[in-house]
Formats: structure tokens, sequence, C-alpha cells
């Protein structure tokens, strides 16, 4: 085969060539040739640092996948490892006390991303933002299969969940790798929108060198990514190559040196699991990689929207391995030929839904039995005020139980009921419960945001909350405590067994030791978090199996929309916040927050099945207080009904935060 000739090289012309197994790979707009991982389908999942190893396309140049098209814009790490702003995004968080830091008084091994640190994070989403904020300005109909928005969304979401919850060190690895995964996705995606390259000169059409690349088998991405100077690399079968190829230099594959290959076992109790996934190259890697975490809200919905429907431009595995030639176009790719990815995995022979929706249940005969005990109010000076507008909605329910739906599950509870901790003749249970809840709420919040959403019956509650022993006999109760344990798994179940001097509950050092003496107004506190905590997790739970396909929204949209109802950015969980000093949200005294909080309620609750019609239209912004309140209590009656209808209980509904005055203080 010839060298150089005359006049400039084009697309299928070779500015260097290797031979590779039994490819010739040939580039027309680089001086190397990246060792391609490529032609064998390979189990995608976190390594050691959280990435995926030489299969990951924001690690090394991967198969072209024509979903993913600005993958090959990806910003290569040496370009950009000195930049202030963007080295943080392959920043490896270490387990040093300037990365990570230590839940203060919790029970178990769990921590947060040290605040100097997510700030760096924080400062790389804003530079992303802001740039994405002027590109959708300055082109506002763009409808297009790129989604910035919403990779932004998953962006931010992490990004806060790293702030807000603690995790294991091992977990936070992962979530850094993909908050870092999901800017780098951001970064390429305007990188393939905005960039426009000066015309090249020369014999020789330069690449961008800042840009990841990618291989493919068909000629025509190939001369795309040339014509756009993205660098690229085509394989071929030596019968396929042409004779008039020009070939300027013949190379060896370059070797990746500084990616983590080496995968590491998941530490006794851990919470958030992953099993890995096996796939082919192109579309179903590409995929996966950008598999997360199932954390919060998105347990009850699909966590990641898919760029666009299935494509019939991607390669397989077997396509690589069959015969080539410069005008053939690459096959479709089988999406049955992969998994699913990595994933979480939920408790041992436990659904991986909260509730199944109304579709999904099988007709059968009503068979509920109405606890009255539930729906009677707590006489007790440690249960937090509660809100009127919501107490006057569970008065006035219709609580027929031909109202219930079949097949209604079983009454279960996020959290504890409140009632678990006031009711009952014995104090000593009583603290014992309390003692047991605060040592294992820290564990129990961070497995119920990121590993499963099940709801626990009553029952198992109060075997767990009364201390599940470390041997259990052989009789009818010990299985029940048997599936209490399994339930709970052995790191909660030790702590009760090995409890610290103290815990922290919020912003507050509780001693154990002294919790017979623990002032009403603190387990009151205890008590209002219990009540949010469940109101919080029951009404996504029924927003779910109302609208099975609003909640599977790929859009995520419905997600922010329940984010809205709840003040601040604690979503579904708060862990260390600080305790409010003032009621917020549907909780507030002040007339226009309430109002915003009301409306937003309102929006949310107006697709519902049997929304009253004259909800329909929002208030005005000077709406007196009454009229505010005589809403709130119409919307408030409606999600009561509804989830009387569907489970056939009482809702945990949200209270007024207690005040220190009422306990003398």
């Amino acid at each position: 085969m010839g060298m150089t000739l005359p006049g400039r090289h084009g697309a299928f012309d070779a500015r260097v060539l290797a031979k590779y197994n039994d490819h010739w790979i040939t580039s027309p707009n680089t001086d190397y040739i990246p060792e391609p991982f490529i032609f064998e389908g390979a189990r995608v999942e976190p390594l050691r640092d959280g990435r995926m190893g030489h299969i990951d396309c924001f690690q090394w140049p991967q198969l072209h996948a024509e979903l993913y098209i600005w993958s090959a814009c990806i910003p290569r790490k040496a370009v950009y490892q000195d930049d202030p702003t963007w080295k943080w995004m392959w920043w490896n968080i270490t387990q040093s006390l300037d990365d990570f830091t230590l839940e203060r008084g919790s029970a178990f091994k769990v921590g947060r991303i040290h605040v100097d640190k997510w700030k760096q994070l924080e400062t790389v989403f804003n530079r992303l933002d802001g740039r994405a904020q002027e590109w959708m300005l300055k082109y506002p109909r763009y409808d297009g299969p790129l989604k910035v928005e919403n990779w932004l969304r998953s962006c931010r979401r992490c990004l806060l969940r790293l702030k807000q919850l603690p995790f294991t060190f091992r977990d936070t690895v992962i979530l850094v790798a993909f908050f870092q995964r999901i800017c780098l996705d951001v970064f390429s995606m305007l990188e393939y929108l905005e960039m426009v390259l000066p015309p090249a000169t020369g014999a020789i059409v330069e690449a961008f060198d800042r840009w990841m690349g990618a291989f493919t088998t068909d000629p025509e991405v190939c001369q795309q990514h040339f014509e756009t100077r993205v660098p690229v690399w085509l394989i071929w079968k030596p019968h396929s190559v042409p004779p008039d190829m020009k070939v300027l230099k013949e190379v060896e594959v370059t070797y990746p040196s500084d990616i983590i290959t080496d995968p590491e076992d998941f530490e006794v109790g851990q919470v958030l699991k992953w099993t890995g996934g096996w796939c082919y190259p192109g579309e179903p890697c590409h995929k996966h990689t950008r598999t997360g975490p199932v954390i919060g809200l998105e347990q009850f919905a699909r966590p990641w929207p898919e760029p666009g429907a299935q494509s019939s431009s991607a390669t397989t595995a077997s396509t690589l391995k069959s015969t080539h030639t410069t005008s053939s176009s690459a096959a479709s790719s089988s999406g049955a030929n992969s998994s699913m990815g990595a994933v979480r995995s939920g408790r041992p022979g436990k659904r991986s839904q909260p509730y199944p929706s109304m579709e999904s249940r099988p007709r059968a005969k009503p068979s509920v039995t109405l606890n009255a005990e539930l729906w009677e109010d707590l006489n007790d000076p440690t249960i937090p005020p509660a809100i009127s507008a919501w107490h006057a909605a569970l008065q006035g329910v219709n609580k027929d139980a031909k109202r219930v739906r079949p097949n209604a599950p079983k009454i279960a509870y996020f959290f504890p009921h409140p009632a678990l901790f006031v009711r009952g003749e014995s104090s000593d249970r009583r603290h014992r419960y309390l003692r047991n809840w605060l040592v294992s709420r820290a564990g129990w919040i961070t497995r119920l945001s990121v590993s499963d959403v099940t709801p626990v019956t009553p029952r198992t509650w109060r075997a767990f909350l009364n201390t599940i022993p470390e041997r259990i006999s052989s009789t009818f109760s010990g299985d029940q405590l048997r599936e209490a344990a399994n339930l709970f798994g052995p790191e909660l179940i030790r702590v009760q067994h090995n409890v610290p001097s103290h815990v922290q509950f919020r912003d507050t050092s509780i001693f154990l030791a002294d919790i017979s003496r623990m002032t009403q107004w603190t387990k009151s506190k205890v008590l209002w978090d219990l009540y949010e905590h469940n109101f919080r997790f029951e009404f996504v739970a029924l927003a779910h199996v109302l609208m099975p396909d609003m909640t599977l929204d790929r859009e995520s949209e419905w997600l922010d929309c329940v984010r809205q109802v709840f003040p601040g950015d604690s979503e579904l969980t708060m862990c260390a916040e600080p305790f409010p000093s003032e009621n917020q949200g549907l909780a507030s005294s002040d007339p226009k927050l309430k109002l915003e909080y009301v409306e937003k309620l309102r929006v949310l609750l107006s697709p519902w099945p049997g929304f009253p019609s004259d909800l329909m239209e929002p208030l005005p912004s000077s709406a007196s207080s009454a009229r505010v309140w005589a809403l709130e209590r119409k919307l408030a009656l409606f999600y009561v009904q509804s989830f009387f209808d569907n489970f056939g209980c009482p809702p945990i509904l949200p209270r007024l935060i207690p005040v220190p005055s009422a306990y003398g203080r």
C-alpha cells in the first residue's frame, strides 16, 4: 500500500493505521489509535473509583451510538485537568477528613462529602447551568433529540443528595462519579450543539483534540465525524480495505494507563447495592454506563430519561465480527441482548414498588375491616398540634368500607406510626421504642432513600422497636421476629445491642442514658419528624397508585412538581437538617406563603381521578385567609378520601411544629 499521495486526505484515508487482532483500524484526523474495547460484550458496573473502566465512554472512546451522538464530544481529562473548574469532573474522593465527613452522633458509618468539596462540584453545575441557559435563550424553539434541561435536572438532584443525605463512603464514591458523568454529558451536549470550528486547511484535516471521539464500522458515520472534525476511528476487515487508500503512517494502538479496572467488594452493611449488567457495545453500553442509583422520589418513577426511541443505526458486537465493506451499513442493535445494567437491589422477598398501581391489581371482593383506633385523636401532650384544615378533613371523610378498592394492601408505614411512642401502659416499652428508633433513624432514612421504598407493617415495626434478640427461638413469635430481622437486616439490629452513648437527631444531640428524662418538647420534635416523613412518602405512594402513567414520566416533570410541595430542598427525607424554627409550606402561618403551597398542592392533585371540578381554577393572589383555608380543607379532604378509598385506612397527615412555650420553656 502506497504512502502519502498528493491532495487532501479524505474520511476513508489513513493518517494513521493500526492492525489489531483480525481488524485494521484507521483514522483520517488523529495521530493515534486508542485500544478498542468494542468487540465483545462486557459487564457494566461501578469499579473502585465509581466509574466503569475501559468500557466507560466518559473515560475512553467507545463505539458510536446514534442515540448518544454527543458522546463523541465528551471532553478528554488530559486537556482539562488543569482547569480550576472543569478538573472537578474527574476528581476522586478519598476517605480523608478533607473529602468525607462522618455524621456526628450516628450509630452507622455514614457521612457526606466535605462542604468545601461539595461547593467545588456546585461550581461545576452552576457553570454548566449558566452555559445551558444561555444556549436555550439563544435557541428557544429547539426541539431536537438533545434534552439538556432533563440532564441538568438530574444533575441538580444528584448534587443536592450529596449535600443532604448521609451515605457510606463507597456509596458516596458511586454518587460522586454519577454526578460527574451527568456533568460530562451536559458538557458534551453543549459542545455538540454550540461548537463551530474554522474550516480546515492543508492536506490533513485535524480533529478537535479536546473531544473523546468514537469508533465506528459505518462509513457514513466516519464521513460525518470527519466533516465535523470529531476524532474518529474506522474499523475494517483487511479484505475490505480499498486498494487506493492513502496511508500516511502505521502505528501501534495506544493502551490506557490511568483507568481503574479493579472491582471493590461491598462492605457489610452497604446500603446502595449494585448488580452488574452485561451488554453489547454501542447503544446498550452507552445506556447502561449512564445508569445511576435510584434515590428518593425516583424510586417511584423511571429515574432516567432515554434520549429517544430505539434507533436502528447502532452496531452490535456480532456486526463487528461480520464481514464489513465500505458500502455496508451498521446492523441494528438489539436491546434484548443486554441486561438492565447497574441497578439497586431491594430487600429480599419484597416488591420493587411501594404499592401496585390500580391497573396492576387483580379484582376481588372487598375485605376491609376498619380500625376505629386509627381515626382517634391521640391525647398526649407530646403529639404536635394538628393543622386545622387537615384535621377537619380527617373528621369529614366518608369511612364506608364499600368505598375501599378491592385488594387494598395491608396497612403499612414507611416510618413508625407516632402512636407507637405514646400508646400503651408500659413506659419502659415506650422508652425502648424511642431509643431504638433514634439509634436506627439515620440508617433507616438512608436505606429508605436509596435501597428500598417498601412500607412496613405495624406488627413488624413493633417487633423491631422492641429490640430483636441476637438469638431467635423457633416458636411462632420467633418466626415473626425472624421475619422482622430479615427485613431490617443485621446492621440495624446490631445497633440495638451496641447502643452508643448519644445520637444526633437533626441539630440536637440526645444522650440515650437519659432517654426516660427526655423533655416533652424534644420528644414532640421526634414525633413531628415521623409525621412529616410518613406524610411525604404516603403522598407520593398514593400518587403512584392513582397516576402510574404520570409517575413514570420520562421527563421527570412530575417529580419536580412533588418537590415543590415540600419546603426546602430535602425532597422526601430529612436527616441532619436543623429542626425548623417556624412552620413552613402547608403549615405556614403567613397567608401569602401558605397560598403559594396550597396552590402547588392544587396543581399536583388536579389530574388525580375524581378531583372536584370546582377546584380547577386557582385562587387570586389577593384571596383572603378564609378562602385559602377553605381551599386547603377541600384539597385535604380530597386527599384523605382518596387515600382511604385506596388503602382502607387514614393517612398520616402533616402537623405544626411544637413550640417551646407549649412545654413551659
